[in-house]
């Protein structure tokens, strides 16, 4: 724990033992915070620094660790305006920083446990533990079938429904009960040129557990698979989906292809793949909207399906004006054109309230509702999130 204020170091100690956690450093010295986390820099298994100091704050003990490949999970408090510290936030991810999020002071014990939750997960255990995945590596995991789906619901509390899945890409070792998480492997995947192999291998996987999954939310829901726009070049996409889908008997109105944007949807190549798609019956999703390039004349002039608001608008709704007005106006934007609109990063039970309260026909995905499972723990998840729901609960994560 880094904060120049002794007394906020007592009372986190204190909080953090009553959490059962024995093992708490405290630094009042951010400088030598970092000369004994550089040290034994696998010692620590989460940083919480404090964003505002006066020495050095707590932006440059990101960049800090970041310099250093600190792979342990960062948590930042602060007393700052939103804005500040949810742009110290994305600073943190630039830095490859394994960000738990923030916690404003004064700091409650609910909140601190709530952020500990987030780093006692697979995945995240396993991320800490590995470099970004060598090609060779990645490589053998497509081979041998190592690379599953994990879903991750998008619910309609008007329904009381799961209408649609989306499929994260994870590498599961057999016997093994860790997971890697795609942070690891994405990026050498988009490198090497075999971002295609892996997309087509999760398609497949998830096209053998359709049916199962149809058991579980009934036969109308569907799955959404991630195609970056550059994979979009490839005029022959479409078809090889296609092919693929049809090969193992799912109907391509089951499927929502979910496009990430780094770069602009503009290069008639890029156009023409998305509008084969929507010809070939597919859903196809305007992610992260409200980053890089998502704009409103995208919706305006392309044929999507579906708007998944990015988390950076969800964040802090029920506070923040601005997301407010940026949600509002999309909702009113896409009333006309039957488009769906999903709420991404929603991890916090006053969000969630915001949400139900002003739109509540809004689709629904979170770390609150359900983090990404597997297809055996989707069934218990449902069953406890329905029960939850019919009681008159908003539903935490399992």
């Amino acid at each position: 724990m880094i904060d120049d204020s002794e007394s906020v170091l007592m009372l986190i100690r204190s909080m953090l033992n009553r959490l059962g956690y024995e093992k708490v450093s405290c630094f009042s010295s951010p400088q030598l915070a970092l000369k004994e986390i550089n040290y034994e820099i696998a010692r620590y298994d989460v940083v919480f620094t404090n964003l505002g100091m006066v020495d050095i704050d707590g932006m440059c003990v990101i960049r800090e660790l970041g310099k250093m490949k600190y792979r342990g999970a960062v948590c930042i408090i602060s007393d700052l305006e939103n804005r500040v510290t949810e742009l110290a936030a994305e600073i943190a991810k630039l830095q490859w920083i394994n960000l738990l999020g923030s916690i404003p002071k004064p700091i409650t014990l609910y909140a601190l446990e709530r952020v500990l939750k987030k780093a006692d997960t697979k995945s995240d255990v396993k991320l800490n533990q590995i470099e970004l995945m060598p090609k060779d590596e990645l490589i053998e995991h497509i081979i041998c079938g190592h690379v599953v789906p994990y879903y991750q619901p998008k619910v309609n509390f008007l329904t009381k429904k799961v209408e649609s899945l989306e499929v994260l890409a994870r590498i599961v070792f057999p016997e093994s009960p860790y997971c890697i998480n795609p942070c690891c492997f994405i990026s050498t995947a988009v490198q090497y040129g075999l971002i295609d192999l892996l997309t087509a291998s999760i398609a497949e996987r998830t096209a053998l557990e359709i049916d199962e999954l149809s058991s579980i939310f009934g036969g109308e829901v569907s799955v959404g698979i991630n195609l970056s726009a550059t994979q979009l070049d490839d005029l022959s996409i479409p078809n090889r989906l296609g092919a693929l889908f049809k090969a193992k008997s799912v109907s391509n109105s089951r499927v929502t292809l979910e496009i990430t944007e780094e770069s602009s949807l503009q290069s008639p190549e890029q156009l023409e793949s998305l509008n084969r798609l929507r010809m070939q019956g597919y859903g196809v999703s305007l992610d992260d909207f409200g980053t890089g390039y998502a704009n409103f004349l995208h919706l305006r002039n392309l044929p999507f399906t579906e708007v998944k608001i990015d988390r950076s608008l969800i964040t802090n709704i029920h506070l923040d004006h601005f997301g407010q007005t940026i949600v509002r106006s999309l909702v009113d934007f896409t009333v006309q054109s039957d488009c769906v609109i999903v709420a991404e990063g929603v991890e916090k039970e006053e969000e969630l309230k915001y949400l139900i309260e002003n739109y509540p026909s809004m689709l629904i995905q979170g770390f609150l509702i359900c983090r990404p499972k597997t297809l055996n723990e989707l069934a218990e998840w449902y069953g406890d999130w329905r029960c939850d729901n019919v009681l008159g609960g908003y539903a935490q994560s399992k």
